[in-house]
């Protein structure tokens, strides 16, 4: 078994606005993998609130390189794989922004969402973001710091798949009523 659990923080609200990325890969009992980096977005136009909610500013990142330098080792550990995210639908597309925004090659993964896997097994919870679910879960970690909120995420499948007795991720989101998706990407966005 072997799947990965993937975390964004953003720079601004729009394409190319991906300032760091945290992925952790895992066999289903332990990390196995973790990659983590500081990216420089698109635009230095750094939005307050997501700079509240991340603590990254335009200092910690200006001298970093954009997210093509990245492509390969992100490529490396998502292509084919099952990937996971807290509210797939935001990380997934800023993954789908980034790579149209600079015309990187397309990726091919399908994936599910651990909000949702959550409500299904953790119903009873106040709400299902990340820090409350991974918390009530017996996981303490640093809330918006990439690396350790795909740690959260991963520890949540893992969770997850103990709770049911699945054998694999592909089998916990058929247990639990769910369908993997697709990757996929718009090409052709709205160009900054």
């Amino acid at each position: 078994m072997k799947y990965a659990a993937i975390d964004f923080e953003t720079a601004y609200w729009g394409p190319g606005s991906a300032c760091s990325l945290g992925i952790s890969v895992s066999d289903g009992n332990e990390i196995t993998e973790e990659w983590y980096r500081l990216i420089r977005p698109y635009r230095m136009n750094f939005d307050p609130i997501c700079m509240r909610v991340n603590g990254i500013y335009p200092d910690d990142v200006e001298k970093e390189p954009a997210f093509p330098a990245f492509w390969k080792e992100v490529a490396e550990r998502l292509e084919g794989s099952i990937v996971f995210a807290h509210n797939a639908r935001f990380d997934m597309g800023v993954l789908a922004s980034a790579i149209d925004t600079y015309q990187l090659p397309d990726i091919h993964f399908r994936y599910g969402d651990t909000v949702v896997l959550s409500r299904k097994l953790w119903a009873d919870l106040p709400n299902h973001k990340l820090n409350t679910v991974a918390e009530e879960l017996g996981f303490t970690f640093n809330h918006h710091q990439e690396l350790d909120d795909a740690r959260a995420c991963e520890y949540i499948v893992r969770s997850a798949i103990e709770k049911t007795g699945a054998p694999d991720a592909e089998a916990l989101m058929k247990m639990t009523g769910q369908q993997l998706k697709r990757f996929a990407i718009k090409r052709g966005a709205k160009r900054l």
